[in-house]
């Protein structure tokens, strides 16, 4: 079985909300005002109600389906600014694909893609896509949407231990080829849900 996730960036926090209310709108999901995450159901292109599980944090909204979604890169994207949609295998939780996405004149356009890479689970993704992009990926991939899933814990996940020269700078580099730079290494310690000093925790994960 496979799960999808889709990762949307928008301009500011203000469209974030926009975005936010236009699941509202199109979908049977009510969007709490004093939480971060909500168990709901989305509706796709075709009118298929699809059991989804949305989260938010500063100008980034997380979606967690069993299956894509048709219709909903598309639909919404004159909402946001990029996208990734990233499947995953629920046996061995590694990425299968990933493919990040541009909103041009509220068109979604394949910018990059990645594919079969053996063993990349969701924290190589989120490194993959700090360093390459400067997108602040999340895999979202504790569990697959289902009526006993209780937190979303997964959409909040971050990396940490990743000062220059440590070992999970290695690990990451080694696992996905891509070399750490500059830029991503402090995109990845801005991340929003880490205390101040966290990044630098040893055990590299969170």
């Amino acid at each position: 079985m496979e799960w999808t996730v889709y990762n949307f960036e928008c301009a500011d926090a203000d469209a974030r909300e926009s975005l936010l209310e236009w699941f509202e709108a199109t979908s049977p999901v009510e969007i709490p005002e004093d939480d971060d995450s909500v168990h709901g159901v989305l509706t796709d292109a075709g009118g298929e109600e699809i059991r989804a599980d949305l989260a938010w944090i500063a100008e980034y909204v997380y979606v967690l389906t069993n299956p894509r979604v048709d219709g909903l890169l598309d639909d919404s994207a004159d909402r946001w600014e990029r996208a990734v949609v990233a499947e995953f295998d629920s046996t061995t939780e590694t990425c299968e694909e990933a493919t990040l996405y541009r909103s041009e004149g509220g068109e979604a356009v394949e910018q990059a893609r990645y594919e079969g890479v053996e063993e990349l689970g969701g924290q190589g993704m989120v490194y993959r896509f700090a360093m390459d992009h400067q997108f602040r990926f999340r895999a979202f991939a504790h569990a697959p949407p289902a009526p006993t899933i209780t937190k979303h814990f997964g959409a909040f996940d971050a990396v940490v231990g990743l000062g220059w020269g440590s070992d999970g700078t290695d690990v990451f580099e080694r696992e996905t080829g891509v070399s750490p730079t500059a830029q991503g290494v402090a995109f990845l310690e801005d991340d929003p849900v880490l205390d101040e000093g966290e990044f630098y925790e040893a055990d590299g994960s969170r």
